[in-house]
């Protein structure tokens, strides 16, 4: 790590980064705009932190005007080389490997929450995609399967049916989760995956161990490691609550 830094620095770079990777996104809505306002005025570390971001864009030519204007209209390209910038400020210890590990691929990913945000898109085959706070997750729909990979955090999914008839997967650390027409809620943890079910049913497969199937139905809930099943539980309604009262659809 970069010793010049505080622990509450390196706390504001690690924040200024994921923010800038929210308005830098393609859908930003006035909430998120007027969360991150809040942040950047509520500590002075965090007008630090985001000076930095500044610098950065600087360097590589950032057109001029208001921060956060300016960066819902910068290249992805641009976006990648300003947060490789600022996790290399918390040096070789904490910014690269960060950059480098699943978290950093999370901070690039097509939709990221900040803390405090919750986030609901619909994608291109009409299914609904809602992201918990400080969550991130890429989208990639192919002539022959629907794809989210779950980065970090909790999302939750409604599948449409697909005129194709394309499987719809989500992937974790864990394993892939095959939606059988169904609504459920996933969260990736450190070391697990938890699967809740509330319509019709999800196939699991474990990532180590391919040939290990376990299919959970509406009403049940499975933790899982790459290698093993938890028992499958009945769902505890509290756990999905937070997928009530979406925001704004997005598309």
């Amino acid at each position: 790590m970069n010793p010049s830094l505080t622990d509450s620095r390196r706390q504001a770079l690690r924040s200024a980064s994921h923010w800038y990777a929210v308005l830098s996104g393609e859908r930003v809505s006035p909430q998120q705009e007027a969360r991150w306002q809040q942040w950047y005025e509520q500590d002075q570390d965090n007008q630090w932190a985001w000076q930095q971001v500044e610098n950065l864009r600087n360097q590589l030519g950032g057109v001029p005007g208001d921060v956060a204007s300016r960066a819902l209209h910068d290249t992805r390209l641009t976006r990648r080389h300003v947060m490789k910038g600022l996790l290399l400020l918390l040096g070789a210890g904490g910014g690269w490997q960060l950059w480098q590990s699943e978290t950093g691929e999370g901070l690039r990913a097509d939709y990221r929450t900040a803390k405090g945000a919750v986030s609901r898109q619909q994608l291109e085959d009409g299914s609904l995609l809602t992201l918990n706070t400080q969550s991130a997750a890429d989208v990639r729909f192919d002539a022959h399967q629907r794809t989210v990979r779950l980065w970090y955090g909790e999302i939750a999914i409604t599948t449409a049916k697909d005129a194709q008839q394309r499987p719809f997967r989500v992937l974790t650390r864990q394993g892939q989760l095959t939606a059988l027409g169904t609504e459920f809620t996933v969260r990736q943890q450190d070391n697990f995956t938890q699967l809740d079910v509330q319509q019709h049913a999800v196939e699991v497969l474990l990532a180590s161990a391919p040939a290990q199937k376990r299919i959970v139905n509406a009403g049940e809930s499975l933790q899982f490691s790459a290698s093993e099943f938890g028992a499958v539980k009945p769902l505890d309604d509290e756990s999905t609550s937070w997928d009530e009262g979406h925001p704004e659809l997005q598309r």
